[in-house]
């Protein structure tokens, strides 16, 4: 019964998740601004660096699409077979991981409710380069995604504060 309740638990939250994550997709203006904010403010301090360090990858094709496919394909699929590998052979991580992914995804759907921040790839003009559409023809966009995308979640990155966490939860339990 345990393991069914885990299950029934971690499926419940993910599905909650994108459910009201994709349902919060109507304020482009809101999450244009913000965009804007975040990168004029970034400017400001003089850490405004993303661009440059894209441009170092954008001349390396194969390196672009090792990244593309890592961040599109592997990023839930990971979460998931590493859950299941630490739920079965190290559950004190499996229980810290799970924990801090579930409270991360609550407090980000907040954030994306209270301050909708468009990704600088969809900024009209920015210095971005969207890598997935431009080389790999892939989008989170699409149709059959549609429902439980919000393209206006970019802060905070979930990608990578998910992948922090189960990297962390990796080096804890070796």
């Amino acid at each position: 019964y345990r393991d069914a309740f885990e299950l029934s638990l971690v499926a419940l939250a993910f599905l909650f998740y994108f459910l009201v994550r994709g349902a919060v997709v109507d304020r482009q203006a809101d999450a244009l601004s913000n965009a804007h904010r975040i990168m004029d403010f970034e400017r400001a301090l003089g850490i405004f660096w993303e661009p440059r360090l894209q441009e170092v990858v954008l001349h390396r094709r194969p390196l672009v699409d090792l990244f593309n496919f890592i961040y599109f394909w592997m990023d839930f699929p990971l979460i998931v077979a590493v859950g299941f590998l630490l739920y079965f052979f190290r559950r004190h991580q499996y229980t810290v991981a799970r924990d801090a992914i579930l409270i991360s995804g609550a407090i980000a759907l907040v954030v994306y409710n209270l301050f909708p921040v468009m990704p600088p790839r969809l900024v009209p003009g920015s210095e971005f380069v969207g890598t997935i559409e431009k080389y790999n023809q892939l989008s989170y966009q699409a149709q059959s995604l549609k429902a439980f995308v919000n393209p206006y979640s970019a802060v905070p990155s979930l990608h990578f504060g998910w992948a922090m966490i189960i990297g962390g939860a990796i080096f804890l339990a070796t």
